[in-house]
């Protein structure tokens, strides 16, 4: 996995070095004697040895001209390493890592050797083969420099075998890197936003073949970002954007439609696709009711839909439904009636749905089973404009009236006791009459039978009966 930059330590000179990797290269690919890339490499080989060992000056970019031309020549014939033994596999790989650090083209070498890795089998190890491909690719990663380019195409090539081995595990392991680097990586690796874009993709793809799909709909949305106004109509990007909306109808955690409905891509569906554009509206803002109207004059197949996704739509339009009326409800006290008949359920199953509403984090609040309502206490707006900040305003003046109204009752008894003193009045302190209190009472209380738990023939049994059970939870 990529991690810190590290650094490649193997001993020896190049010639012997790239020598050593020539011969062994030339074993794997049985080569006949003469034939292989020792003998395409000799002569350079010659020449690269007696600079080494010249107490004379030499010529630098002669020398270099050199190794990179025995470097060419090895490259490209190093996919064979892939049939090496396994135990030798990752030290030989290790090796042509060290010999391409040495040139100045290193980063079209290690182009080459990541597409061996990514796009080849490693046909010595099938079952750990992925694993070796991994190994050898984060060493690549880590040995060049932070800021350098080329570790943009090493990590696609590391998702890429991620992707093939559909090992969660691995994925899993990266995501902490993802989350935490993928921001700087695009500022040091200086990306534009077609390079960044496909990154996002790549993650989004790898993220789906392993099964986390929020992941895949947070980087499919985060490349679907990356399009400008000015491109938003293009075909490139309205296949993706209908992709992010697919996806996001068809996972059940995503509630929130805020960031594709302004999204310039998204939009331009309006056009192109208004029938999906119409069920994201329908998502955003509107309930089951014009669900089911919308599902009279349209498949959902023909929209891209899989058909195994239909009942989760189907789901997430009633809990959207759901969070909506205890939104806009003014008096936070919704019967059990009306989310019956908002949500078309039988009204025994009403408190099912308000708990998995609450579970998804849309609503919070109590259910009252004597009452037969649900009391909500915070609701999710599922769209904010004029329509609310009309509720708000409605909401504001009924705790204003409320307030007031609190203010007249205190201001009226304040001038009572200033005008009559604190004995004024037919009743004293505490609502009882002057000179009783709430002792004497007590004592009458009990004289004349009644009392509490503890009285003579205070003992009752408790119903069983309708009762009121919280029910709060959830998130913002």
């Amino acid at each position: 996995m990529p991690g810190p930059s590290n650094t490649l330590l193997i001993e020896g000179s190049f010639s012997e070095l790239a020598e050593e990797l020539a011969h062994y290269l030339d074993t794997l690919a049985k080569s006949e004697e003469g034939a292989g890339v020792s003998a395409d490499v000799a002569q350079f080989l010659d020449n690269i040895r007696e600079s080494e060992q010249s107490e004379e000056p030499v010529d630098e970019s002669s020398v270099q001209q050199q190794k990179d031309e025995v470097l060419k020549k090895i490259v490209t014939k190093a996919s064979v390493l892939n049939s090496a033994p396994e135990r030798e596999l990752t030290a030989a790989y290790n090796l042509l890592i060290s010999l391409s650090l040495q040139s100045q083209i290193s980063e079209q070498f290690f182009a080459r050797i990541c597409q061996y890795l990514s796009d080849q089998p490693i046909t010595s190890s099938p079952t750990y083969g992925s694993s070796l491909a991994l190994q050898t690719l984060s060493t690549i990663f880590n040995v060049l420099p932070s800021a350098s380019e080329a570790r943009y195409h090493v990590f696609l090539a590391i998702l890429k075998v991620i992707k093939a081995a559909a090992s969660a595990q691995v994925f899993e392991a990266l995501i902490p890197q993802l989350e935490t680097n993928i921001p700087s990586w695009l500022s040091a690796w200086q990306l534009d936003d077609e390079d960044a874009r496909t990154l996002y993709m790549t993650v989004a793809d790898v993220a789906s073949a392993t099964g986390h799909q929020d992941l895949h709909y947070k980087y499919l949305l985060d490349a679907l970002e990356t399009i400008s106004p000015v491109s938003s109509s293009e075909p490139e990007a309205q296949d993706l954007a209908k992709r992010t909306l697919r996806t996001a109808l068809t996972n059940p955690s995503v509630t929130d439609f805020t960031p594709l409905t302004a999204n310039d891509a998204i939009q331009a569906l309006r056009k192109s696709d208004s029938n999906l554009f119409d069920l994201l509206e329908i998502f955003s803002s509107d309930d089951y009711s014009s669900y089911t109207d919308f599902l009279e004059t349209n498949d959902l197949s023909s929209l891209g839909i899989p058909e195994g996704k239909v009942e989760v739509l189907s789901n997430k339009i009633r809990l959207l439904t759901l969070a909506s009326i205890a939104a806009s409800s003014t008096t936070r006290s919704i019967p059990y009636s009306t989310i019956a008949s908002a949500l078309q359920i039988p009204g025994e199953d009403v408190e099912m749905w308000v708990i998995d509403a609450i579970r998804t984090g849309l609503v919070e609040g109590k259910l009252s089973q004597l009452k037969q309502e649900f009391l909500v206490q915070r609701a999710t707006y599922r769209v904010f404009g004029e329509k609310q900040w009309a509720e708000i305003q409605g909401r504001l003046m009924v705790w204003r009236r409320s307030l007031e109204t609190v203010l007249n009752v205190v201001k009226t008894e304040r001038e009572r006791f200033a005008r009559e003193g604190p004995g004024g009045g037919e009743s004293g302190m505490n609502g009882f009459p002057d000179g009783e209190s709430m002792q004497n009472r007590g004592d009458r209380q009990r004289r004349q039978g009644g009392g509490g738990r503890g009285g003579r023939g205070g003992h009752h049994r408790e119903q069983q009966g309708p009762r009121e059970v919280d029910a709060v939870g959830g998130g913002d």
